[in-house]
């Protein structure tokens, strides 16, 4: 009886464990990659965007969106700054979701995005 009781609790902390790891894995690799498109920004690198979503799929993440936020000006030198923006959908893969709701909790399981930021300064 105490089993049949506890075993939904037991279970939303084992799956909220597993995914929170996912996620706080995809959100560094979306950060590495971003990181590494704002160094390709700031070297003055063609393809900035295609070779840093390229990078997120080869660290596991796919589909990554990439934008560069401020591009480095020819001649820049260090007083500006390169940025690039990574987006990327991040979707449950345990039913954390319907267990919440046994709890009268909503929203939990719904897929959500996570964003990061790369700034640099141009070395152009």
């Amino acid at each position: 009886m105490e089993f049949a009781l506890l075993l939904p609790v037991l279970l939303l902390i084992i799956f909220g464990t597993i995914d929170f790891g996912r996620a706080l894995n995809a959100q560094l690799t979306l950060t590495e990659a971003a990181r590494e498109g704002a160094r390709l920004e700031a070297l003055g690198q063609p393809n900035v965007v295609a070779r840093t979503e390229q990078d997120a799929g080869v660290m596991g993440l796919s589909p990554v969106t990439a934008t560069v936020t401020s591009a480095c000006p020819t001649g820049a030198g260090p007083t500006a700054n390169g940025s690039v923006q990574t987006t990327y959908q991040f979707s449950f893969i345990t039913p954390v979701g319907a267990i919440a709701a046994m709890f009268g909790g909503s929203g939990l399981g719904a897929p959500i995005t996570l964003t990061a930021q790369g700034v640099m300064p141009c070395e152009t």
